[in-house]
Protein backbone atom coordinates (compact mmCIF):
# COMPACT_ATOMS: atom_id res chain seq x y z
CA UNK A 1 0.00 0.00 0.00
CA UNK A 2 2.82 2.70 0.85
CA UNK A 3 4.42 1.98 -2.35
CA UNK A 4 1.02 2.41 -4.20
CA UNK A 5 0.58 5.71 -2.23
CA UNK A 6 4.32 6.63 -3.06
CA UNK A 7 3.41 5.61 -7.14
CA UNK A 8 0.00 8.10 -7.02
CA UNK A 9 1.61 11.06 -5.69
CA UNK A 10 4.35 10.74 -8.05
CA UNK A 11 1.70 10.64 -10.79
CA UNK A 12 -0.10 13.81 -9.91
CA UNK A 13 2.88 15.35 -9.35
CA UNK A 14 3.67 14.53 -13.18
CA UNK A 15 0.08 15.87 -14.05
CA UNK A 16 0.83 19.12 -12.10
CA UNK A 17 4.26 19.87 -14.01
CA UNK A 18 2.60 19.02 -17.38
CA UNK A 19 -0.08 21.92 -16.63
CA UNK A 20 2.75 24.58 -16.44
CA UNK A 21 2.39 26.69 -19.05
CA UNK A 22 4.90 26.75 -22.14
CA UNK A 23 5.31 29.89 -22.42
CA UNK A 24 7.29 30.77 -19.15
CA UNK A 25 5.66 33.30 -16.04
CA UNK A 26 2.16 33.80 -16.22
CA UNK A 27 1.03 37.36 -15.46
CA UNK A 28 -1.79 38.39 -12.94
CA UNK A 29 -3.60 41.11 -15.30
CA UNK A 30 -2.41 44.81 -13.82
CA UNK A 31 -6.05 46.36 -13.16
CA UNK A 32 -6.61 49.25 -14.81
CA UNK A 33 -7.20 50.96 -11.66
CA UNK A 34 -3.72 50.67 -10.70
CA UNK A 35 -1.88 53.78 -11.45
CA UNK A 36 0.96 52.70 -13.99
CA UNK A 37 2.24 53.76 -16.87
CA UNK A 38 3.01 52.44 -20.33
CA UNK A 39 5.66 53.35 -21.92
CA UNK A 40 7.86 52.39 -24.99
CA UNK A 41 11.39 52.82 -23.68
CA UNK A 42 14.09 53.50 -26.34
CA UNK A 43 16.82 52.99 -22.82
CA UNK A 44 17.11 49.20 -23.65
CA UNK A 45 14.51 48.75 -26.66
CA UNK A 46 11.89 47.47 -23.88
CA UNK A 47 8.06 47.70 -23.64
CA UNK A 48 7.64 48.45 -19.39
CA UNK A 49 4.73 48.88 -17.59
CA UNK A 50 5.78 51.03 -14.38
CA UNK A 51 4.66 51.91 -11.36
CA UNK A 52 5.22 55.49 -11.17
CA UNK A 53 5.01 55.89 -7.20
CA UNK A 54 7.58 53.16 -6.59
CA UNK A 55 10.26 54.04 -3.91
CA UNK A 56 13.16 52.22 -6.14
CA UNK A 57 13.85 51.57 -9.86
CA UNK A 58 14.11 47.68 -8.90
CA UNK A 59 10.43 47.92 -7.89
CA UNK A 60 8.99 50.24 -10.56
CA UNK A 61 8.74 47.64 -12.97
CA UNK A 62 5.57 45.96 -13.23
CA UNK A 63 5.13 44.17 -16.75
CA UNK A 64 8.13 44.50 -19.13
CA UNK A 65 8.83 43.04 -23.13
CA UNK A 66 11.37 41.71 -23.43
CA UNK A 67 11.61 40.75 -19.55
CA UNK A 68 13.87 42.71 -17.42
CA UNK A 69 16.23 39.26 -16.88
CA UNK A 70 16.56 38.96 -20.60
CA UNK A 71 18.81 40.89 -23.33
CA UNK A 72 17.52 43.93 -24.66
CA UNK A 73 14.90 44.20 -27.64
CA UNK A 74 16.88 43.87 -31.51
CA UNK A 75 14.40 46.88 -32.50
CA UNK A 76 14.00 50.10 -31.22
CA UNK A 77 10.05 51.11 -29.59
CA UNK A 78 8.17 53.61 -30.53
CA UNK A 79 4.72 53.50 -29.19
CA UNK A 80 2.88 50.59 -27.02
CA UNK A 81 -0.82 50.54 -26.53
CA UNK A 82 -3.06 48.13 -24.13
CA UNK A 83 -5.27 46.60 -26.59
CA UNK A 84 -8.18 43.79 -26.59
CA UNK A 85 -8.68 40.95 -28.69
CA UNK A 86 -10.96 38.13 -28.16
CA UNK A 87 -11.39 39.03 -24.33
CA UNK A 88 -7.28 39.03 -23.80
CA UNK A 89 -5.26 41.83 -22.85
CA UNK A 90 -2.71 42.95 -25.08
CA UNK A 91 0.05 45.08 -26.05
CA UNK A 92 -0.06 46.65 -29.12
CA UNK A 93 3.77 47.77 -29.76
CA UNK A 94 5.48 49.84 -32.90
CA UNK A 95 9.43 49.55 -33.37
CA UNK A 96 11.18 50.87 -36.67
CA UNK A 97 10.67 48.57 -39.18
CA UNK A 98 8.11 45.93 -37.28
CA UNK A 99 4.51 46.02 -34.90
CA UNK A 100 3.92 43.14 -32.62
CA UNK A 101 0.79 41.82 -30.59
CA UNK A 102 2.17 40.56 -27.29
CA UNK A 103 -0.22 39.09 -25.25
CA UNK A 104 -0.37 40.24 -21.83
CA UNK A 105 -1.10 37.79 -19.23
CA UNK A 106 2.38 35.76 -20.59
CA UNK A 107 3.71 37.32 -23.06
CA UNK A 108 3.88 35.18 -25.82
CA UNK A 109 3.96 36.49 -29.13
CA UNK A 110 0.93 36.73 -31.17
CA UNK A 111 1.47 38.37 -34.39
CA UNK A 112 4.88 40.15 -35.74
CA UNK A 113 4.79 42.11 -39.01
CA UNK A 114 6.90 43.75 -40.83
CA UNK A 115 6.94 47.50 -41.52
CA UNK A 116 8.71 50.54 -42.57
CA UNK A 117 11.90 51.55 -40.51
CA UNK A 118 9.41 54.94 -39.70
CA UNK A 119 6.82 53.16 -37.90
CA UNK A 120 5.63 55.37 -35.34
CA UNK A 121 2.09 54.29 -33.87
CA UNK A 122 -0.61 51.17 -34.95
CA UNK A 123 -4.01 49.78 -34.26
CA UNK A 124 -5.87 47.26 -33.76
CA UNK A 125 -8.85 46.84 -35.79
CA UNK A 126 -12.28 44.91 -35.00
CA UNK A 127 -11.20 41.93 -36.91
CA UNK A 128 -7.70 41.48 -35.21
CA UNK A 129 -6.14 43.32 -38.65
CA UNK A 130 -3.48 45.88 -37.59
CA UNK A 131 -2.68 49.41 -39.12
CA UNK A 132 0.36 51.10 -39.14
CA UNK A 133 1.18 54.75 -39.85
CA UNK A 134 4.92 55.23 -41.17
CA UNK A 135 5.65 58.83 -41.24
CA UNK A 136 9.20 59.46 -42.95
CA UNK A 137 7.84 57.00 -45.48
CA UNK A 138 4.37 58.95 -45.87
CA UNK A 139 2.42 55.65 -45.27
CA UNK A 140 -0.40 54.28 -43.68
CA UNK A 141 -0.28 49.96 -43.89
CA UNK A 142 -2.72 48.09 -43.20
CA UNK A 143 -1.62 45.09 -42.30
CA UNK A 144 -3.91 41.21 -42.21
CA UNK A 145 -1.28 39.25 -41.93
CA UNK A 146 2.50 38.94 -41.96
CA UNK A 147 2.51 38.99 -45.99
CA UNK A 148 -0.68 40.41 -46.89
CA UNK A 149 -0.54 44.12 -46.55
CA UNK A 150 -1.99 47.18 -48.92
CA UNK A 151 -0.55 50.63 -48.11
CA UNK A 152 -1.75 53.99 -48.48
CA UNK A 153 -0.28 57.44 -48.80
CA UNK A 154 -0.97 59.79 -46.29
CA UNK A 155 1.86 62.62 -45.77
CA UNK A 156 3.71 62.72 -42.16
CA UNK A 157 2.14 59.84 -41.38
CA UNK A 158 2.25 59.81 -36.81
CA UNK A 159 -0.99 58.77 -34.90
CA UNK A 160 -3.89 56.66 -35.16
CA UNK A 161 -6.60 55.42 -33.51
CA UNK A 162 -10.34 52.77 -34.12
CA UNK A 163 -13.77 54.71 -33.17
CA UNK A 164 -15.74 51.61 -32.12
CA UNK A 165 -18.77 53.85 -31.77
CA UNK A 166 -18.81 55.76 -34.80
CA UNK A 167 -17.10 52.30 -37.03
CA UNK A 168 -14.15 54.61 -38.76
CA UNK A 169 -10.20 55.01 -37.86
CA UNK A 170 -8.88 58.08 -37.34
CA UNK A 171 -5.52 58.67 -38.71
CA UNK A 172 -3.06 61.81 -38.10
CA UNK A 173 -0.80 62.89 -40.66
CA UNK A 174 -0.29 66.48 -42.20
CA UNK A 175 -4.13 66.62 -41.47
CA UNK A 176 -6.90 64.21 -39.67
CA UNK A 177 -8.36 61.97 -41.63
CA UNK A 178 -11.28 59.93 -41.39
CA UNK A 179 -11.59 56.45 -42.80
CA UNK A 180 -13.66 53.88 -43.40
CA UNK A 181 -13.71 50.26 -42.65
CA UNK A 182 -15.15 47.73 -44.59
CA UNK A 183 -14.81 44.22 -46.04
CA UNK A 184 -11.19 44.54 -44.95
CA UNK A 185 -10.89 47.48 -47.28
CA UNK A 186 -9.94 51.10 -46.25
CA UNK A 187 -11.52 54.38 -47.23
CA UNK A 188 -10.93 57.82 -47.31
CA UNK A 189 -14.22 59.55 -45.55
CA UNK A 190 -13.24 62.85 -44.61
CA UNK A 191 -10.22 65.15 -43.65
CA UNK A 192 -9.37 68.03 -41.46
CA UNK A 193 -6.73 70.72 -41.41
CA UNK A 194 -4.70 71.05 -38.57
CA UNK A 195 -4.35 74.10 -36.39
CA UNK A 196 -1.32 76.18 -36.91
CA UNK A 197 0.71 73.81 -38.93
CA UNK A 198 0.21 70.91 -41.06
CA UNK A 199 2.48 68.94 -38.82
CA UNK A 200 0.44 65.96 -36.68
CA UNK A 201 2.27 63.77 -34.30
CA UNK A 202 0.02 62.34 -31.43
CA UNK A 203 -3.50 60.60 -31.20
CA UNK A 204 -4.91 59.51 -28.31
CA UNK A 205 -8.73 59.05 -26.97
CA UNK A 206 -10.52 61.07 -23.86
CA UNK A 207 -11.55 57.92 -21.40
CA UNK A 208 -15.14 58.79 -21.69
CA UNK A 209 -15.65 62.21 -24.08
CA UNK A 210 -16.03 62.00 -27.20
CA UNK A 211 -12.43 63.96 -27.95
CA UNK A 212 -9.44 63.11 -29.58
CA UNK A 213 -6.22 64.76 -28.20
CA UNK A 214 -4.09 65.72 -30.96
CA UNK A 215 -0.94 67.27 -30.92
CA UNK A 216 1.59 68.34 -33.62
CA UNK A 217 5.02 70.69 -33.70
CA UNK A 218 3.51 74.01 -32.14
CA UNK A 219 0.73 72.62 -30.10
CA UNK A 220 -1.82 70.27 -28.11
CA UNK A 221 -5.16 70.25 -28.91
CA UNK A 222 -8.66 68.31 -28.29
CA UNK A 223 -10.77 67.42 -31.60
CA UNK A 224 -14.54 67.42 -30.71
CA UNK A 225 -15.93 64.28 -32.77
CA UNK A 226 -19.55 65.72 -32.93
CA UNK A 227 -18.75 69.65 -33.75
CA UNK A 228 -15.38 68.60 -35.49
CA UNK A 229 -13.82 71.28 -34.26
CA UNK A 230 -10.26 71.84 -32.53
CA UNK A 231 -9.72 73.58 -28.60
CA UNK A 232 -6.09 74.36 -28.24
CA UNK A 233 -4.52 72.69 -24.57
CA UNK A 234 -1.48 73.79 -24.78
CA UNK A 235 1.27 75.91 -26.89
CA UNK A 236 3.91 73.54 -25.58
CA UNK A 237 5.88 72.31 -28.40
CA UNK A 238 7.27 69.00 -29.55
CA UNK A 239 4.94 66.96 -26.98
CA UNK A 240 5.38 63.45 -28.51
CA UNK A 241 2.48 61.54 -26.07
CA UNK A 242 -0.71 62.28 -24.17
CA UNK A 243 -3.21 60.57 -22.17
CA UNK A 244 -6.02 61.66 -19.61
CA UNK A 245 -5.69 60.28 -15.98
CA UNK A 246 -8.49 58.86 -14.21
CA UNK A 247 -8.83 62.27 -12.17
CA UNK A 248 -9.63 63.78 -15.59
CA UNK A 249 -5.87 65.29 -15.90
CA UNK A 250 -4.36 65.19 -19.27
CA UNK A 251 -0.42 64.04 -19.15
CA UNK A 252 2.26 64.51 -21.52
CA UNK A 253 5.82 63.26 -21.80
CA UNK A 254 7.73 66.15 -21.02
CA UNK A 255 9.19 67.53 -24.01
CA UNK A 256 12.00 69.96 -21.96
CA UNK A 257 14.42 66.37 -20.91
CA UNK A 258 16.56 66.79 -23.55
CA UNK A 259 19.43 66.19 -21.01
CA UNK A 260 18.63 62.46 -20.53
CA UNK A 261 18.80 61.74 -24.03
CA UNK A 262 18.26 62.73 -28.14
CA UNK A 263 15.56 65.30 -28.38
CA UNK A 264 12.65 63.03 -28.95
CA UNK A 265 13.04 61.17 -25.48
CA UNK A 266 12.37 61.42 -22.34
CA UNK A 267 12.00 60.24 -18.31
CA UNK A 268 8.83 62.04 -17.35
CA UNK A 269 5.49 62.61 -17.85
CA UNK A 270 4.01 65.93 -16.68
CA UNK A 271 0.66 67.55 -16.48
CA UNK A 272 -0.83 70.13 -18.28
CA UNK A 273 -0.84 73.38 -15.85
CA UNK A 274 -1.16 77.02 -16.89
CA UNK A 275 2.07 77.94 -15.09
CA UNK A 276 4.80 75.44 -15.20
CA UNK A 277 4.83 71.34 -13.89
CA UNK A 278 4.56 71.73 -10.47
CA UNK A 279 3.96 67.66 -10.18
CA UNK A 280 5.64 65.04 -12.37
CA UNK A 281 6.40 61.34 -12.87
CA UNK A 282 9.77 60.57 -13.90
CA UNK A 283 11.03 56.78 -14.64
CA UNK A 284 14.87 57.16 -13.65
CA UNK A 285 17.16 55.80 -16.19
CA UNK A 286 14.29 55.97 -19.15
CA UNK A 287 14.88 56.94 -22.46
CA UNK A 288 11.29 56.59 -23.58
CA UNK A 289 9.55 58.12 -26.94
CA UNK A 290 5.88 57.88 -25.97
CA UNK A 291 4.43 56.79 -22.29
CA UNK A 292 0.71 56.94 -21.45
CA UNK A 293 -1.36 56.02 -18.76
CA UNK A 294 -2.70 52.22 -18.31
CA UNK A 295 -6.23 52.26 -18.81
CA UNK A 296 -9.11 49.97 -20.68
CA UNK A 297 -9.72 52.14 -23.89
CA UNK A 298 -13.60 51.44 -24.30
CA UNK A 299 -13.41 54.70 -27.20
CA UNK A 300 -12.10 51.75 -29.66
CA UNK A 301 -12.26 48.16 -28.28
Amino acid sequence: MKVLAIVFLTLLASFGHAEEPATGKIHEVVSTQTSAILCADQAENRIRLVDPLAQNADEADLWSYPATKDQPGEYIPTDAKRVELNNEVCILATYHGRVRLVRFRDSKLIKDYPSYSSCHSAELLPDGSIVTVNSNHGMLRLHRSADDFVDTELPYAHGVTWDKERQCLWVLGDQLYRFRYRDRQLSLDQQFDLPTSPTGHDLFPLRTEPKLLVSNNDALYLFDLETEAFQLLSDLKWIKSASQNADGSIWISDPQRTEVGTSWQSDSIVPLQTSGFNQRHTIAGSKFYKARWWQTVGFSY
